[in-house]
């Protein structure tokens, strides 16, 4: 009987995870556009969504690279990735984990990254 019972507490977990994701996903702020700027001052990247969002940021060398991973968040269906622009040479978008989506901004040199500003409107 033991066993059965942890059998069954692994199946109550498990349901309880996917509820959980399910919740999240639902509840997901949508990525509904996504800019790239060039001008004197430098290169600007714009995330815009439909609602507020943790950001996390990553500089990798190595080749030079930008991450962004936004957890608890989507892509929009018919969002288009932006070709390059300014030290931005490709922008490319995953999923390093379910839930979060994760843009990197492939660049030709390193970058100094500026801390996220979240715009209403």
């Amino acid at each position: 009987m033991r066993a059965r019972g942890a059998t069954v507490q692994k199946l109550l977990m498990a349901m309880a995870l996917l509820g959980a994701l399910a919740w999240n996903l639902a509840h997901a702020s949508k990525i509904n556009d996504l800019r790239l700027s060039s001008g004197a001052t430098g290169t600007r990247a714009e995330i815009v969504l439909d609602g507020e969002a943790e950001v996390r940021t990553l500089s990798l060398s190595g080749p030079d690279r930008l991450v962004v991973d936004l957890p608890g968040s989507e892509l929009a269906a018919n969002l288009k990735v932006p070709g390059g622009a300014g030290i931005v040479k490709a922008v490319r978008t995953g999923h390093p984990v379910a839930g979060t989506t994760r843009i990197v901004f492939d660049l030709a040199q390193p970058v100094a990254v500026l801390k996220p500003r979240m715009e209403s409107g």
